[in-house]
């Protein structure tokens, strides 16, 4: 099991104590207390244009949050930027959430570590971003351990989503020794919470049998929790369950339902598996086209399952003209990644193309992959 790790933009709200508060960042806070928040721009835009460092620190973040004004990452960047040069420890915090995503700046995750490693221990939303940076190698080379550190600052700090990281870590054995009950405690800590990453975990467990006695029913309820709000991975989970486990009313037509919402969020596995349906027609009404449409999706990421099922299509016309270039194209780009059935597919298309069909396939497999893959 693979976790997806959600990156959240944490919304700071802070109020600092200083003895010459400018009267024009005041005023501007009490309007954005009253959610007047183009009072508060105007306010905090003639004490940013006075130098005043706390006036420039909420203007940032109301480009930032498009409150007030048109969302603005680019002036929102340059103002944090200014803060930080004068010492405010928040402005390197928010440098660092801009860095990391891409937001107003070219994505640079050595400087978004070098930024949060900053704010570390006066925001501890830091804690967690560290963490993620460690164990995905982001900015700094994998250390699962001090990636574990990092997750239980933050897990300390009610950062809930840490939770779910650790219990990851926990399951893995990954900086930390393997333990299959601590893995459930964090998964369930996180998942009281309402965390979706943590609900998914706890399915996988339940669904698995693994720290904890196998249950159809609590994976399922698990599984939906997160599933309902919108985290893919458990509705791919859930539409797979549901495939499985014959002995389920109506499985067909609710893994449909999972996988097509998976789909829709792209992952690969989910429009493979909703093609598969279609094309065999389980449950639905068989549909070639749409088997095709997912096929190709889901091979434009990457899966060679689906690269190897659109060789076929493309070979016997199935929801698609007849192209036996394509088909050998498609054999071609699945067998690189030691697809077997591809290597044969690949191989008995070599014996009945002509050389020059070869020759085009072979230069349109090489043209697929420089394009990454896209419209081929």
């Amino acid at each position: 099991m693979k976790l997806l790790i959600v990156h959240l933009l944490f919304i700071l709200k802070i109020l600092l104590v200083s003895n010459n508060l400018h009267a024009d960042y005041l005023n501007g806070y009490k309007e954005f207390e009253n959610q007047n928040y183009q009072s508060a721009f105007e306010n905090w835009q003639e004490g940013a244009d006075q130098n005043d460092i706390l006036s420039q620190f909420y203007l940032a973040l109301l480009y930032k949050n498009g409150l007030g004004v048109e969302q603005d990452y680019s002036k929102a960047f340059d103002l944090f930027e200014t803060v930080s040069g004068k010492g405010l420890i928040e402005g390197n915090y928010n440098l660092g959430l801009l860095y990391y995503n891409g937001l107003g700046i070219e994505k640079n995750y050595n400087k978004a570590f070098f930024n949060f490693n900053i704010a570390k221990d006066k925001i501890v939303e830091s804690y967690y971003y560290l963490g993620v940076m460690y164990s995905e190698s982001k900015g700094i080379e994998t250390d699962y351990l001090k990636a574990a550190n990092f997750f239980q600052l933050a897990s300390e700090n009610n950062i809930y989503l840490a939770n779910c990281n650790l219990g990851f870590m926990y399951l893995e054995g990954l900086g930390v020794p393997q333990n299959y009950s601590e893995a459930y405690n964090y998964f369930l800590k996180g998942a009281k919470k309402n965390i979706s990453d943590c609900q998914n975990g706890l399915g996988w467990l339940y669904e698995n049998g693994i720290g904890v006695s196998k249950s159809k029913s609590e994976a399922i309820r698990w599984y939906k929790l997160a599933a309902e709000q919108n985290h893919k991975q458990a509705q791919f989970n859930l539409g797979l369950f549901f495939l499985k486990d014959k002995s389920l009313d109506k499985n067909y037509q609710t893994a449909i339902k999972w996988f097509a919402l998976a789909a829709q969020q792209g992952v690969p596995e989910a429009q493979y598996n909703l093609g598969t349906i279609y094309f065999d027609g389980f449950g639905v009404v068989q549909n070639f086209k749409k088997a095709f449409t997912n096929y190709l999706l889901s091979a434009e990421k990457g899966l060679e399952m689906s690269q190897y099922r659109l060789s076929l299509m493309f070979l016997n016309g199935w929801g698609t003209e007849v192209d036996k270039i394509k088909a050998f194209m498609w054999a071609n780009i699945a067998a690189s990644k030691n697809h077997e059935k591809a290597i044969i597919k690949r191989d008995e298309l070599l014996k009945i193309l002509s050389s020059k069909d070869v020759q085009r396939g072979q230069e349109l497999s090489l043209a697929c992959f420089e394009k990454k893959l896209k419209n081929c």
